[in-house]
C-alpha cells in the first residue's frame, strides 16, 4: 500500500521505511489515551447514579471556569493523597497501561474512588466540583492533551472539527497551566 493512501476506517498507515508521519482520527488518539491511562483497579461498590457513556466524555467541552475549579480540586485531591499512605500507595492516575480499561470503565472507577474515599470526596466538595464533573473533565482533558501532543509532534496532522478540536485548542491556549496540573497528578514529566 502506498503512503498516504487510506485504508477502510480512515486511518493512514505509517510507513517506517519512508519515515512519513501518520494521520489518525481523534477517536484513535482518545482510545490510545484511555488505554494508557490507568485508573487504579479498586473495585467500585456503588455505581454512579447515571452510567457514563463514551459519547458523553468525548462530547465534553473544556472551559476556563471549570478548569479553574479542576485545578483547585486537583490540588486538594493531591494533598489528600499525600496525607493518606493508603491512597499514596494506590494513586488515582498512573502512567502504567491498563489494557483492559475503556473510557466507561475508567470513568466509573475514578468516579467511584472520588465518591467512596472520604478524604477525596471532601476535597471535591471543598472545591465545588462533583465527582462526575471532575471525572468527565479529567478524562476529556487527558484526551485533549494527548491529541495536542500528537499534533505538536507531527504524528497527527489535524484534529477534526468540533469538540475535539476545541478541546485541543483549549489545551494549547492553557498549555502551562494544563501541564502543571497534570504534573501535580503524576501524569506529565517535570
Amino acid at each position: 500500500m502506498r503512503a498516504g493512501r487510506r485504508r477502510p476506517g480512515g486511518v493512514t498507515v505509517y510507513t517506517a521505511e519512508r519515515g512519513e508521519a501518520t494521520t489518525t482520527l481523534i477517536l484513535l488518539a482518545v482510545a490510545f489515551l484511555l488505554l494508557s491511562l490507568a485508573i487504579a483497579a479498586a473495585s467500585v461498590g456503588v455505581q454512579p447514579a447515571t452510567a457514563y457513556t463514551a459519547k458523553e466524555i468525548a462530547g465534553y467541552r473544556l472551559t476556563a471556569p471549570v478548569f479553574l475549579r479542576f485545578e483547585q480540586a486537583s490540588r486538594l485531591v493531591t494533598d489528600a493523597i499525600r496525607q493518606d499512605p493508603k491512597l499514596a500507595e494506590n494513586p488515582l492516575f498512573t502512567r502504567d497501561v491498563a489494557l483492559l480499561d475503556d473510557v466507561v470503565v475508567a470513568a466509573t472507577t475514578l468516579d467511584g474512588r472520588l465518591r467512596d474515599e472520604p478524604s477525596l470526596a471532601a476535597a471535591l466538595k471543598k472545591s465545588g466540583m462533583t465527582d462526575r464533573e471532575y471525572t468527565t473533565f479529567a478524562l476529556a482533558l487527558f484526551a485533549a492533551r494527548l491529541a495536542h501532543g500528537f499534533v505538536q509532534s507531527g504524528a497527527m496532522r489535524f484534529v477534526p472539527e468540533g469538540v475535539a478540536r476545541d478541546n485541543v485548542a483549549f489545551v494549547d491556549s492553557h498549555r502551562d497551566a494544563v501541564m502543571a496540573v497534570l504534573r501535580s497528578l503524576g501524569l506529565e514529566d517535570p
